[in-house]
């Protein structure tokens, strides 16, 4: 933890060895599944947190996990695969040490924690036009599973929307509270899809589809729709259609 209110918690799966979150935040620990404990301790030590194997085994379960064992009341989760945190100032792109990492954290849980919001995070990527100079913060923008902040957490990972079970996080906590918090300023690379092990591993064209019909049964067409082909045998992502964000204001208050 980097104060006595917030944990910093990586989740990662067969992946010993290549954790590149610790070269980002080396004050983090790694949340792994029992059975890889030793595995992981070889390279990282005490930094490392088991789960019984039966509350791991997909992303879902792991985040759940974390959120339902976490030492503190703020609780920070991050993908095992980031490559680096950066910002925009002044139209130069800079990345984060991980001192001025550390104190970021902490000053975006006070403003997330002052702004009544359960839900934060950052940009998904280091495009100077996700920088929105003049709007620094949105209060209903997309927060994703790489980096995401929680406060005293009270929904959980709905394990039926495989693979999009961070929009669908995301959602219910539009639908609970109203808002999040994301922070335009700031944003994440990292290398899915570019490593062995992981999550990624277990996702198949199937799957991917299943998880997005069932968002889109979970809250509608007019909330959650899939973008890209639908076709197993093509290679395009299943991803929600870029839409979304126009259709909040339909996302249902009292009830799914």
């Amino acid at each position: 933890m980097i104060d006595e209110k917030i944990h910093i918690a990586i989740k990662s799966y067969k992946r010993a060895g290549k954790v590149t979150t610790f070269d980002v935040a080396p004050f983090a620990h790694v949340w792994v599944p029992e059975s890889q404990g030793d595995d992981y301790r070889k390279y990282y030590g005490d930094r490392v947190i088991t789960i019984p194997d039966a509350e791991d085994g997909n992303l879902c379960r792991k985040s759940n996990a974390i959120l339902d064992r976490s030492p503190c009341s703020w609780t920070l989760i991050l993908d095992d695969d980031i490559t680096q945190i950066g910002y925009f100032e002044n139209t130069l792109k800079h990345i984060m040490s991980p001192e001025v990492l550390k104190r970021t954290i902490v000053h975006c849980f006070q403003l997330a924690s002052e702004c009544e919001v359960r839900l934060w995070g950052i940009n998904q990527n280091d495009d100077p036009m996700a920088y929105r100079i003049c709007t620094p913060l949105s209060f209903l923008a997309p927060i994703l599973g790489p980096f995401n902040g929680h406060l005293d957490p009270e929904l959980r990972y709905d394990e039926t929307v495989f693979g999009k079970d961070d929009y669908d996080f995301w959602l219910q906590n539009i639908q609970k509270y109203h808002k999040t918090l994301r922070f335009n300023k700031f944003h994440y690379l990292h290398d899915h899809g570019k490593k062995s092990g992981g999550f990624v591993s277990m996702r198949t064209r199937e799957r991917e589809l299943m998880g997005g019909e069932r968002m889109v049964q979970k809250w509608g067409p007019k909330v959650f729709r899939i973008g890209g082909s639908t076709n197993p045998k093509s290679n395009k992502k299943i991803n929600p259609n870029g839409n979304i964000l126009n259709s909040l204001a339909k996302v249902p208050i009292n009830g799914i």
